[in-house]
This record gives C-alpha cells, sequence and structure tokens, in this order.
C-alpha cells in the first residue's frame, strides 16, 4: 500500500524496535489518530472515507516526512482508493497498541518518553478510548479484538499515568455489566477488564494495590449483579447458546483473575469473595447442557481455588511483607468445600464427561481407517479427585466430630472410588483402594504431591481424634482397615509411590540401554579405525 498506509507502516517498524523518534508529536498524532462514526460496518464504505477525507485535508500535519520518501497531504485521498480505510484502521490500531507495549516494558528512556507523550495527546485531543469502546458494536471481529486489546492497554496506562478513567467508558462498562446482554459488547467489556487486571498482576511496580483499588472499586457492585444474572439464567432458554458459553469463559477468566487479585489487596470488594459466597451458583453449570471443554475448564479453575493456586503464573515475586491477612479466607475456603461436597453429593462426578481423546504425534484425530480408541481424560479425572480430597481436608480441619468425618470419609471416598473405577485400570478396588492415588497422578507430579498432601492431612486428623488405646487391638485392627478401605493410608499410598516409580525407572533404565546398545551393522561388525 502506498503513502498513508506507508508512514504507518515505517512508524510501526520503529516502534517495534523500540527506537527513538524524531519527528513532531502532532505529526504522529495525525497518522495514528482513528476517524470513523463508530457504526456498525460503517469503516468501509465510500460514504465514510468521504467523512475520514474531508476530516484529514482539515487537519493536515505541519510536517509529513515520517517515511523515506516525502508524503504529501493530497496523496491521502489516492490512498483510500488503493487501501480499504479497514486496513489503515486496523494499521492504526496495531502501532497504538505495540507503543503502549514499549511504554509498559523495558524501552530506552528517551523512546519512551516520546512514545508517552504521544499516548497522551491522543487521549486528551482525539477522546481515542471512547472510539475504542464504539468498535465493539462492529460486526468486525478482528477490529473488535484489536480494539479491545488496544483498549485495555490504554486503561492500564491511563492507571499507572494516574489519569481519570474515562466517564463514557466506565458506564459503558456498567451498563453491559447490569444488563447482562447476550451481545459481543459483553463479551469485549468482560475481556478488556480481565486484560486489565492481568496487567496489574504482572506488574512489579510498589503501587500495584493503589491501581486494583482505583480500577475495581467503579464495578464492585456491578459484578455482583452480573454473577447473579449470568449463573440464574437457564441455558436451554437461551437464544444464542454460543454467545452465551462465549461471555461464560469470559467471565470465568475474569473472577479468576479477580480472585488472584486477593493476594495482592486485601479482601475489601465483594467482587473477589462473590464466588465463595455464592459457590452453588459456578457449581450448577456443571449440570448445563454445555460442551464438555466448558465443564472441564470449570473444574480445573475450582480446583485452583481450593489449592490456593488461582492466578499463581501471573503474580511475579512475592506476596508484599505489608499485605494485611485475609481474615474472611478460611471461612470462604470452608464455603467453597461444603458446596463441592455437596454437590458431589447430588451426583456431581455422574456428570461428568471423562471420556477424551487419544494424543498423537501431529494431533488428536483419529487417521482415516483406523477405529476410535476412547480414553479417559486424565485431567478431568485428576482435577475431580482433588475436587473431593481437598474439600475433605478442609471440612475435617474445621469439625470436631470424629463420627461425623468418618461417615463423610466413607461416603465421599466410596463416591470418588466408583466415579474412578471404570476409567482406572487395573481397578483399584481389584487390589488396594490406596492405589488409586498413584495411578490418578503418575503423570502429574505437583498434583500428586497436592493430593498426598490432602490424604495425609485427613489421615492425621482422624488419627488424633479416633486414636485409641494401644490395649484395644481390636479397634486399632478396625481403624486400619477403614483406612485402607476408603483409600487414605498414607504408608500404604508411599508404598504404591515406590512401586509405580521404580517401575517407571526400570522401564526407562532398558529404553536407555536397549538405545546405547551396539547395532548390528548390515555390512558386517563393526570395525574399529585408527587416526594417523
Amino acid at each position: 500500500m502506498k503513502d498513508f498506509c506507508e508512514v504507518l507502516e515505517h512508524l510501526y517498524k520503529k516502534v517495534l524496535l523500540g527506537a527513538t523518534l524524531e519527528n513532531d508529536n502532532q505529526d504522529y498524532v495525525f497518522y495514528l489518530n482513528p476517524v470513523f462514526s463508530g457504526q456498525d460496518d460503517a469503516i468501509a464504505t465510500s460514504s465514510e472515507c468521504s467523512h475520514t477525507l474531508g476530516f484529514l485535508d482539515k487537519c493536515q500535519p505541519c510536517s509529513v516526512n515520517l517515511a523515506t520518501t516525502s508524503v504529501a497531504p493530497v496523496c491521502l485521498k489516492r490512498c483510500f482508493q488503493t487501501s480499504s480505510a479497514r486496513e489503515i484502521l486496523l494499521l492504526q490500531l496495531t502501532v497504538t497498541k505495540v507503543m503502549l507495549t514499549r511504554i509498559l516494558s523495558e524501552t530506552e528512556f528517551h523512546a519512551k518518553e516520546k512514545y508517552r507523550e504521544i499516548i497522551h495527546i491522543l487521549l486528551k485531543s482525539s477522546d481515542l478510548d471512547s472510539k475504542l469502546t464504539s468498535m465493539f458494536q462492529n460486526s468486525d471481529k478482528l477490529l473488535s479484538h484489536m480494539a479491545a486489546k488496544c483498549l485495555a492497554l490504554l486503561l492500564y496506562f491511563q492507571l499507572k499515568e494516574k489519569i481519570t478513567l474515562s466517564n463514557s467508558w466506565v458506564a459503558f462498562c456498567q451498563k453491559n455489566l447490569f444488563e447482562c446482554s447476550e451481545s459481543d459488547k459483553i463479551v469485549y467489556c468482560l475481556s478488556t477488564l480481565a486484560v486489565v487486571i492481568k496487567e496489574i498482576l504482572k506488574d512489579t511496580c510498589s503501587q500495584k494495590t493503589e491501581i486494583l483499588k482505583q480500577f475495581l472499586m467503579p464495578f464492585d457492585s456491578h459484578f455482583e449483579v452480573f454473577y447473579n444474572s449470568l449463573f440464574s439464567q437457564r441455558f436451554g432458554n437461551c437464544q444464542d447458546a454460543t454467545k452465551v458459553v462465549n461471555t461464560l469463559i469470559c467471565f470465568l477468566e475474569l473472577l479468576e483473575l479477580l480472585i488472584a487479585s486477593r493476594i495482592h489487596l486485601e479482601s475489601q470488594f465483594t467482587c473477589q469473595r462473590i464466588l465463595f459466597l455464592k459457590p452453588s451458583c459456578v457449581l450448577d453449570v456443571i449440570t448445563w447442557p454445555v460442551q464438555a471443554f466448558v465443564k472441564r475448564k470449570l473444574i480445573i479453575f475450582i480446583k485452583k481455588c481450593l489449592l490456593c493456586k488461582v492466578g499463581e503464573d501471573l503474580c511475579r515475586g512475592s506476596v508484599p511483607a505489608f499485605t494485611p491477612p485475609d481474615r474472611h479466607l478460611d471461612v470462604d475456603m470452608l464455603a467453597l468445600a461444603d458446596a463441592v461436597l455437596q454437590a458431589v453429593d447430588l451426583g456431581l462426578l455422574r456428570t461428568l464427561s471423562v471420556h477424551g481423546k487419544p494424543s498423537r504425534f501431529g494431533g488428536g484425530e483419529v487417521p482415516p481407517g483406523s477405529e476410535p480408541v476412547s480414553v479417559p481424560d486424565h485431567v478431568i479425572l485428576r482435577a475431580a479427585s482433588l475436587l473431593v480430597v481437598k474439600s475433605l481436608e478442609i471440612k475435617f480441619q474445621n469439625c470436631p466430630s470424629a463420627n461425623e468425618m468418618k461417615g463423610d470419609l466413607q461416603k465421599f471416598m466410596s463416591e470418588l472410588l466408583t466415579f474412578l473405577e471404570p476409567h482406572v485400570q487395573p481397578s483399584p478396588p481389584t487390589h488396594n483402594p490406596c492405589e488409586w492415588l498413584c495411578r490418578v497422578f503418575i503423570e502429574q507430579d505437583d498434583d500428586m504431591v497436592e493430593a498426598a498432601r490432602a490424604t495425609l492431612g485427613i489421615y492425621l486428623k482422624l488419627t488424633r481424634e479416633c486414636e485409641a488405646p494401644e490395649s484395644l487391638t481390636q479397634e486399632k485392627e478396625i481403624w486400619d482397615h477403614h483406612t485402607h478401605e476408603n483409600g487414605y493410608n498414607p504408608h500404604c499410598i508411599f508404598l504404591f509411590f515406590l512401586k509405580n516409580t521404580t517401575y517407571l525407572w526400570t522401564q526407562y533404565a532398558d529404553q536407555a540401554s536397549a538405545s546405547l546398545a551396539p547395532r548390528k551393522s548390515p555390512w558386517g561388525p563393526f570395525r574399529t579405525t585408527t587416526h594417523p
């Protein structure tokens, strides 16, 4: 593309390298300022191009020698004739996004200051955030996606620069969260909010607590309204099931980030606790007629919450020393554990689809002429197992009744082992119920450690509450039988762990020996040659 696009492309290359810009800031603002009406599919029309050309003719830059060749304002009309206005707009968004990324990352000081000045001018002179918000209404998915990504970085830039967020954007998000519509606008709104929180969590600055407070405050009550509306609706009655699923996936990601923010901010907002205050709403999604991957994502999300590992891949560094302890955390974790056990009692495990595709090199599709092989989804098996044992451990920490603990343990472990039996071969009950842990978690070390720790916590709690006198050997035998029968005897679990890992190491050693053994040459035995 020529002229206007060449200038943007040249600018993109310089910003991508983090190079210092030499021209006047107003020149760059002229080329980066998106001009459009904001109506759906209006960008590429001839009338819109005419409107844009009229604006550009009135706003000619002082000097436009930004590329290697001089570009005159009169060439702008030819630019719109030879290239789509959509392509220009996408290029403008790309350059702005890269410039914001450069500002928020490690870039040479003078280049970063130049980029910062340009963005400041864009915010003041062109109402950039409002223009990006209006792109959410466009049917062009790529354009809407780029606008959301660009807006998220722009919002985070404003938070770091202590610039008040646009009232129009705040009102736009509040309106869509309150209405909980099935439009694409709510999806882009949720994804924008998620990206901003993600950037805050990834940042290593000392002001992230204040930034989080400033960002969450306008939306706290609206998140609760949206949470209630989304999970109270009946999936089968929705007009567009795909949009509901997209909204659900985006909100689960946002919910995970809100919970992760509790690590760096004292829990004073309801939106950070909403899952724990009303956990049954989220667990009910498993009974919805949605795709298996949605339920899979949900189960993994709840598992992370119970293990307190939400957002661990985003939060850099340790928790600040000045962060006050979360006084609600123990109560919230107990509420979530109780809700999970109640759902399991109502048949949660029986509603899970655990049939996956076998993994093959190059993909998981079945080759032509081959019969499909049904294999269990071990991710679901591990997550569901951790849901049960971790919930039991949390509940037992707050349960003083030994008889109640014994009854719950027998009921829920029996439910779990029955759930695992068809998918773990050979099934643990035919050998020893304690073998289930090694067979389920043998391919995932961190989950195995968490499961072993939870079962050990259950064992220790029950041992201390139900410890029998030394003389009552019969009671001790009954107690040992109870621990084996329910698959949580730590001594037995450890022995099975050694057995399985020894087998794996033996297999590995055999394979290594076979690969290092000399092979017979098709041309005769190997001969040793000496070099002069």
